[in-house]
């Protein structure tokens, strides 16, 4: 079960030995006072700035970790007047106690002696390390109780927890989304190629989610990934109920992002270092481009990683680009993962000049901040400086990668994935493609997943897995008029052009010459030669027609 907050105290040396306390002449408090009364509302589900006026009792009922089949009542009492909530009757000793379950030596409470003052509370307490109380909320509303002794976070607990182990006072760890665990498929592999390389490449046709994975990806480094972390609980274990789905980050937090798009009109200039007026006179100084500035706020930041995305890296002249950047792809080139430079080449800057003062460092080079910055000589470039690109299958028009390049980067192929397309429209596969299935009972998802598995099959047999048309063309489909809109608007076209200069393989996967297509099938020939089609729009059409149309189509 996924937790969303846990609320947790720390018991102190008082707290202890009220608690603790024998019940022979039972006198004094055995309460237990909650004085962070914002996070105490949070926690409940409240507005964490409701006045006192306003405040109520809190009653939940949460289940004994370790024992989740007991539950008992927890009573949050409001006492206005001293602005502060109260557990009652916490002394176990005393017969009218009310201390929860999970609070109480059968169920793991720590039971060394009975405190005889509240040093000897405090002498206990150092014993156990620490000793705090908590209740969790999960995600669908219930509640869990428990407790925790030590001074630091045991292996294998997640490191939000970290409160219930060394939080003084009380408060709320209200728990991340668990975005890591909600990531796409393909974002996914992206991460975990950079376990092993600094620089990735995605590669694939439009529509298979590529920008969309890279976003997600850029998102959870600039969210210091903890944002993404899911603590789940199982109320079995009293040894470790939090489990976590955070991940240890592949890049090095805190992580600098930027982002760009290759263009023809981009050079050198832009992404490295080029030289531009100052605004003094005639005066030309060094700007970073995109890389350099990252390179250089990588290393006046003083730790952490950086992670420069390029979007549609084979629309620029990735060589001129990059110039004799390129060798700083390769990681035995850079500075050492620990910052020892002794085996690194130094960065050679030709547009650069060295300070005129002599220093060992060069002149100032204006960052994109505005502000400028002057490197130390040698400069070896920083470790952690990671690339990740993007690059379209289909688009021929624009230049590919060469083999010097294109080995520098760990390469994840990003093509149509039919079971994520089915899981996402709640369809079964092999129902969908059922060679037996009555049109008139298809629904618009099962016949979307059916069309692309049918005319990926058909373009990767003709001109190869790169032109497969993506996933994501068919991702909202929930009516039939979805369907035929897409196919009007974005599937008829991609197809037209990938087979343009092949129009007689086009009729044959459209079926145009087969003398079983159903009336008004709206694939046709329009020439005697039969090498101009007619295709008629799907919108025009009624659903039935369209049903039994795509039927044909994918099924024959």
């Amino acid at each position: 079960m996924k937790v969303e907050r846990i609320w947790w105290r720390e018991i102190g040396a008082e707290d202890y030995f009220t608690m603790e306390k024998s019940s022979r002449g039972l006198r004094g408090r055995t309460t237990l006072e909650i004085r962070q009364i914002p996070d105490l509302m949070e926690f409940v589900g409240l507005d964490r700035n409701i006045s006192p006026e306003a405040w109520q009792d809190v009653r939940i009922v949460p289940r004994v970790v370790g024992d989740p089949d007991v539950s008992a009542p927890l009573v949050f009492k409001a006492h206005r007047r001293h602005g502060v909530y109260e557990l009652h009757a916490q002394n176990r000793n005393d017969e009218r106690h009310e201390r929860h379950p999970a609070w109480l030596p059968l169920h793991g409470w720590p039971d060394l002696r009975i405190p005889t003052s509240v040093e000897d509370a405090k002498a206990v307490l150092a014993e156990l390390g620490g000793l705090h109380v908590y209740v969790a909320r999960t995600q669908s509303g219930q509640y869990f109780a428990g407790h925790t002794t030590g001074a630091s976070l045991p292996a294998g607990w997640p490191a939000s927890c970290q409160p219930l182990f060394t939080g003084s006072e009380s408060g709320v760890i209200t728990v991340g989304s668990g975005s890591v665990q909600t990531l796409t498929p393909l974002a996914r592999k992206i991460l975990d190629a950079f376990r092993d390389r600094k620089s990735v490449l995605v590669y694939g046709p439009p529509a298979t989610g590529k920008t969309h994975a890279v976003a997600q990806v850029r998102q959870i480094l600039d969210d210091a990934w903890t944002g993404g972390e899911a603590v789940e609980i199982d109320p079995h274990r009293i040894d470790q109920p939090f489990t976590s789905g955070f991940e240890a980050s592949p890049i090095a937090p805190p992580v600098i992002t930027d982002w760009v798009t290759f263009h023809q009109d981009y050079g050198y200039e832009d992404f490295v270092v080029g030289l531009r007026p100052t605004g003094e006179g005639i005066r030309l100084a060094p700007f970073a481009g995109r890389l350099l500035d990252l390179a250089i706020r990588l290393d006046r930041q003083g730790r952490g990683s950086a992670l420069l995305v390029i979007d549609e890296i084979n629309r620029g002249n990735v060589p001129k680009i990059l110039g004799d950047f390129m060798t700083f792809m390769d990681t035995s080139y850079r500075r050492g993962r620990d910052g020892d430079s002794r085996s690194a080449i130094p960065v050679n800057l030709p547009k650069v000049q060295r300070s005129p003062t002599g220093d060992p460092v060069t002149e100032p080079i204006w960052m994109i901040s505005g502000d400028s910055y002057m490197l130390p000589q040698p400069w070896t470039f920083p470790y952690d400086v990671n690339i990740l690109a993007t690059m379209n299958s289909v688009d021929r028009a624009v230049a590919p990668l060469d083999s010097a390049i294109g080995r520098r980067f760990e390469r994840i192929d990003a093509y149509a994935d039919l079971d994520f397309l089915a899981q996402h429209l709640g369809v079964s596969i092999e129902i969908a493609t059922a060679p037996d299935i009555d049109a008139g009972h298809w629904t618009p998802q099962a016949a979307a997943v059916a069309l692309l598995g049918y005319l990926n099959d058909e373009i990767t047999e003709r001109l190869g897995q790169d032109y497969e048309l993506g996933h994501l063309y068919l991702w909202n489909i929930a009516t039939w008029e979805d369907l035929q809109r897409v196919w009007d608007h974005d599937i008829w076209p991609q197809i037209r052009d990938r087979f343009g200069a092949r129009p007689d393989q086009l009729a044959d996967l459209l079926r145009v010459n087969s003398r079983n297509a159903p009336p008004n099938y709206p694939f046709r020939t329009r020439t005697l030669t039969g090498r101009a089609l007619a295709v008629d729009s799907l919108m025009g059409q009624s659903h039935e027609d369209t049903a039994i149309a795509l039927d044909f189509l994918v099924r024959g």
